[in-house]
């Protein structure tokens, strides 16, 4: 099952408060100086301009927006304010293999040199491996978002057309 406080999506808009989102803000349940950004399904959260990360992820958000990628959100699920941003890619899965640590495994991207890890630690490291082999098997693209380190965090399967993060 997804993480509940992830979106993975294109986004629709990046636009000041409206009407309800400016109650919301009178109530204190959002910071004072934000964004709402709308994605494709329908799906809103808030930017927090107060922080200076969100000047650049504003940036980011608008150009995956015109360029019709989509984007990887994590929200505070109290408030609905974005916390993470990053940026999932189109890949084709090769080899999936046992790192000898674990439940590890090492999976070949196709687009990239770099060593990639799906973690037997991750909350949802079966699904999302089932994802991968799946993939794999079929020679479909998926959505991969990975951290820093190289690590598998999410994997969406891509059913039609990649752009905007549509289904």
């Amino acid at each position: 099952m997804p993480n509940p406080n992830v979106i993975v999506d294109g986004i629709q808009s990046i636009s000041t408060p409206t009407s309800a989102a400016a109650a919301a803000v009178e109530q204190g349940t959002v910071p004072a100086q934000f964004l709402v950004v709308t994605f494709f399904e329908g799906q809103s959260s808030f930017l927090d301009m107060s922080q200076s990360r969100s000047t650049v992820w504003a940036e980011v958000l608008e150009s995956l927006a015109q360029e019709n990628q989509p984007a990887y959100v994590e929200i505070d699920p109290e408030t609905n304010v974005i916390e993470e941003i990053l940026i999932p890619i189109t890949v084709t899965v090769g080899e999936i293999r046992p790192t000898g640590e674990g439940k590890d495994v090492e999976v070949e991207l196709i687009i990239s040199h770099a060593k990639h890890f799906l973690r037997g630690s991750h909350n949802n490291f079966q699904k999302l491996r089932e994802i991968l082999q799946d993939a794999q098997k079929k020679g479909t693209h998926v959505l991969v978002t990975e951290s820093d380190e190289n690590d598998i965090i999410d994997v969406r399967p891509i059913g039609g057309t990649v752009e905007g993060g549509q289904k």
